[in-house]
């Protein structure tokens, strides 16, 4: 009992004494920090700090004026790249526009040449459709042609074709002149189509080349688009109905081959008639043409369809009214269309 006594005894003493070097050593810290504080250490301390601040404040700056200054010098490298580059730009575009001007000069003067070869191509056309129109007149001509230029008779069908084409489509609205070396050369090439078609070889070949059938039906598709002409003497008259004639003639000339005269019925022949017949200005000359091919194409008609589109298109109160001109020929070809058509009717009910 008495050593655990002693034994605590010592742990207390041992304790006291750590305690007691412990706030020794608590006291002279304390001291040491008021000494410090009493000095002017601080305010060196303070100093160095604020020297070391200023420091690197001014190394700051340093830092961001060589910054700056080395962004304003790329920035002018930039400037001056790009007004290199806006120079030889204006330089492409100049040169560019100088182009395009030299271009646009070409084209005119390539517009005048070829305005001018035209000009002089078809007023040659003109001469020689004219000189070959009056060539074919002659029989024995057209028949030199057949015998021996087919081919050439051929290309020339496919020539005619696409010409009177272009020229409905270019003067659909109003035909020129008679003067018009156009209106000439359109002329020379139809005239010489009506001559090949009046012998029974000629017509022959017409319906059967495939640039005549395409060209027959071209004219029965487009006289119906042919422009109109008011009056009964004026010269525009007299320009269509130089056309017409010719026009009529030709599908006369065709109705009477049979394999023409059925080409014509398919193509609805009853249309060009219509509008040459509805025009009641149209001359004697000419309601007597579009008779004419109706007798022919409408004798003997005993197929309900064709009967039909004729009856339904072709203007009875006209042709009646026809069959008591003065004309003994006019109202002849009238009494016989109307019979044609009457009869045919009977048929095919």
């Amino acid at each position: 009992m008495d050593e655990l006594n002693l034994e605590n005894e010592r742990k207390l003493n041992s304790l006291e004494t750590i305690l007691c070097s412990s706030e020794l050593n608590t006291h002279e810290f304390i001291d040491d920090i008021s000494q410090i504080f009493a000095t002017d250490d601080l305010k060196a301390v303070s100093r160095r700090e604020e020297t070391h601040g200023e420091k690197n404040s001014h190394t700051l700056y340093d830092k961001f004026s060589t910054s700056s200054v080395s962004a304003s010098k790329d920035n002018a490298k930039e400037i001056v790249a790009l007004e290199s580059k806006c120079e030889e730009l204006r330089a492409q575009i100049e040169c560019l526009t100088k182009q395009k001007e030299d271009a646009f000069e070409e084209i005119e003067r390539l517009k005048d040449q070829i305005l001018s070869q035209s000009t002089y191509c078809t007023s040659l056309g003109a001469v020689l459709g004219n000189l070959t129109w009056r060539a074919s007149r002659f029989p024995q001509i057209v028949d030199a042609w057949l015998s021996n230029f087919q081919n050439k008779i051929g290309e020339f069908l496919s020539i005619v074709n696409g010409t009177f084409d272009a020229f409905v489509n270019t003067y659909r609205s109003a035909f020129p002149p008679t003067s018009n070396v156009e209106y000439q050369f359109v002329m020379g090439l139809l005239g010489v189509v009506t001559n090949i078609s009046a012998s029974p070889e000629g017509r022959e070949f017409l319906i059967t080349n495939s640039s005549g059938t395409e060209f027959v039906q071209k004219l029965i598709k487009l006289t119906p688009e042919l422009p109109s002409a008011p009056g009964t003497v004026s010269l525009k008259r007299h320009v269509l109905k130089s056309y017409l004639v010719l026009i009529l003639m030709i599908l006369y000339n065709v109705s009477m081959n049979k394999t023409g005269l059925q080409y014509l019925l398919e193509s609805r022949v009853g249309d060009a008639l219509s509008h040459c017949l509805g025009d009641e200005a149209s001359s004697e000359e000419m309601q007597l043409l579009c008779l004419r091919v109706l007798q022919s194409v409408t004798y003997d008609l005993e197929e309900p369809k064709y009967v039909h589109d004729l009856t339904t298109i072709i203007p009875f109160e006209r042709i009646e009214t026809m069959m008591s001109a003065k004309r003994s020929d006019i109202s002849g070809a009238a009494e016989q269309v109307i019979k044609h058509l009457r009869h045919s009717q009977k048929i095919t009910k």
